[in-house]
C-alpha cells in the first residue's frame, strides 16, 4: 500500500473560500497560497500580490537582464 506524505489540515469552509478567493486574486495555486500565507498571512499576501497590473518583460528584455549571458549581436540593440 502506497502512503501519502500529505498531512490533512483542519479548516473551516470560510477558510477554504478565503484561500480559493486569494488564489484567484493573486493568480497563484491554492497550494502556493497556503505555503505563502504561512509566512506572510493571507491579508499581507493579498496586499503584496493582489490585483494590479503585472509588469511582463519581453523575452529579449528578460535575457538582456540575465548576468553572464552573451546575447547574439542581432539581439543586442
Amino acid at each position: 500500500m502506497k502512503r501519502s506524505n500529505t498531512i490533512p489540515v483542519p479548516g473551516s469552509p470560510a477558510l477554504a473560500q478565503d484561500l480559493a478567493a486569494t488564489a484567484a486574486e493573486t493568480e497563484l495555486s491554492q497550494a502556493d497560497v497556503i505555503r505563502q500565507s504561512l509566512k506572510l498571512g493571507i491579508p499581507a499576501l493579498r496586499a503584496r500580490l493582489g490585483k494590479r497590473p503585472r509588469r511582463r518583460l519581453s523575452l529579449v528584455e528578460h535575457f538582456k537582464r540575465l548576468k553572464g549571458l552573451a546575447l547574439p549581436p542581432y539581439l543586442d540593440e
